[in-house]
């Protein structure tokens, strides 16, 4: 009887092999809440812009270039050394989820 018969598609061990990778927009929603979350680290509000960039990003690779600002406002607040393991964080979870760096900006023209 074919119905009884049990392949490995359709099998428990079928179900968890097949099962996907991190949804792209919640690992989007994770690195933007820890860039946001590193930014909010400093003694002031006075980057507005970039939050603003944060928040508004329509994919990860607009995340991703906003890195050197992220590292930029959290070094004038906390020091260099400090903004180089901050961005050292937000890099591995870019690289744990999958992306991979993406080569400089096109030119324009």
């Amino acid at each position: 009887m074919r119905w009884a018969k049990t392949s490995l598609r359709n099998s428990f061990f079928g179900w968890k092999a097949n099962r996907p990778a991190a949804d792209p927009s919640a690992q989007m929603e994770e690195l933007r809440r820890a860039m946001l979350e590193m930014l909010d680290q400093g003694p002031d509000a006075g980057n507005a812009t970039l939050e603003r960039k944060l928040l508004f990003a329509r994919d990860i690779e607009e995340l991703w270039y906003t890195r050197p600002e992220l590292m930029n406002a959290i070094a004038a607040h906390r020091g260099e050394v400090a903004a180089r393991a901050c961005l050292e964080k937000i890099t591995r979870m870019f690289e744990q989820g999958g992306m991979r760096k993406p080569g400089p900006n096109p030119p324009r023209g």
